[in-house]
């Protein structure tokens, strides 16, 4: 294909309007046609603001009178199978948000369905762009901290000072998974990648806001096939500012990487620094220009991966980040709702998908004081 890939956004919502949107023009080999939602107003944006000319209710209405090549598909995850198998049955190629789905029946039915159209199926794990995370796998591969023999991340929220709650779909029942399911597949994705594949999962949740189906709150230990463990944890009670935080252990030394939670378009380098024997620290963040729009051009996590998305349909290559690495995530974010549902560790492949609606159902509420009756 030598042409630009000519791209549908299904779903025009926080993905369109904090995360893509803002790089859409400097993709080049890319041209966004067509906007697909429900929602008037999120088409109209989509128009107004980021210059999608088109825009449909209805991914079978888009597919239906437009000339598509790929798929963005940016819909909240209950909707991911049904849109993803839809592309597929029309040769369309995919770029699906992560998680990829809700479990791995779900996965499975999407990766045989473009294998069987072969198209090009990649699962957005934008991290896997990202220069400061680029930089530490080449650390990694140089051997800078010997063995990798634990990862601890931390994604925490400052609180709610209003304690003002509004119901939005990703706390409902239908996901099938809350805080873990959303941002835990960015950290096991990472994980992955530092310390290999997970052999077994403990975990435990809490739901600790007015409104929430499904939980917001997440403490999860992987242990790895290489022997490493890695310690996932989440709370919206941190009372600090917004926070990611990810500390990789090696035999020699150790990596550090911070950014403020809610930069969603990561523009600014993550601090990075080595660290040996608690008396050394080296900076490894990468340069930064301060000159915005230019950093968002050459190095936006989401530009390159774009980038790299339009590169795969037009030469036909698979993708970094296959539907297979997609499935791998979410086997481990079902195994820790089974490990806390039953109380035990449980080990990996997984041997059934747990009855997630009823594990949620009889999740205990764990709301503090000044929420209660919200």
């Amino acid at each position: 294909m030598a042409e630009k890939v000519r791209l549908a956004f299904v779903g025009c919502g926080h993905c369109l309007r904090i995360s893509f949107g803002p790089v859409l023009r400097f993709v080049e080999g890319l041209e966004v046609v067509a906007a697909v939602d429900p929602s008037p107003a999120a088409l109209a944006e989509a128009r107004d603001l980021y210059g999608i000319p088109n825009g449909y209710p209805t991914l079978e209405e888009c597919l239906d009178r437009e000339r598509v090549d790929a798929a963005l598909i940016a819909a909240p995850v209950f909707e991911h199978c049904d849109l993803a198998e839809a592309c597929a049955r029309r040769g369309v190629h995919v770029l699906l948000e992560k998680p990829m789905a809700r479990t791995v029946e779900e996965c499975d039915r999407i990766i045989a369905a473009h294998k069987e159209a072969g198209t090009v199926l990649m699962v957005a794990f934008m991290k896997r762009f990202n220069r400061s995370l680029l930089k530490v796998a080449q650390l990694l591969e140089q051997g800078a901290i010997g063995q990798v023999m634990g990862v601890r991340h931390n994604w925490d929220w400052g609180g709610n000072e209003s304690g003002q709650f509004s119901p939005q779909w990703r706390g409902q029942l239908r996901t099938w998974g809350g805080q873990w399911q959303d941002h835990g597949s960015h950290s096991v994705d990472l994980a992955h990648w530092w310390a290999g594949p997970v052999r077994s999962v403990m975990a435990c949740f809490d739901i600790t806001e007015p409104h929430m189906e499904v939980e917001n709150e997440y403490n999860v230990i992987c242990t790895h096939a290489s022997g490493a463990r890695s310690v996932h944890l989440s709370t919206k009670l941190f009372h600090r500012e917004n926070e990611e935080h990810y500390l990789i252990f090696g035999e020699t030394g150790a990596l550090e990487l911070r950014h403020s939670s809610g930069v969603w378009q990561y523009t600014t380098p993550y601090e990075l620094y080595l660290h040996r024997y608690g008396r050394v620290r080296e900076n490894h963040q990468p340069g930064f220009s301060r000159n915005w729009l230019e950093e968002g051009r050459q190095f936006g996590q989401y530009k390159v991966e774009l980038d790299h998305f339009a590169r795969c349909v037009r030469q036909g290559c698979q993708p970094l980040t296959t539907g297979e690495s997609g499935r791998a995530v979410v086997e481990v974010i079902c195994a820790a709702y089974l490990s806390a549902q039953e109380g035990r560790e449980v080990r990996l492949p997984l041997a059934r998908t747990p009855d997630l609606e009823a594990f949620f159902r009889a999740l205990p509420r764990r709301i503090p004081p000044r929420y209660q009756g919200i």
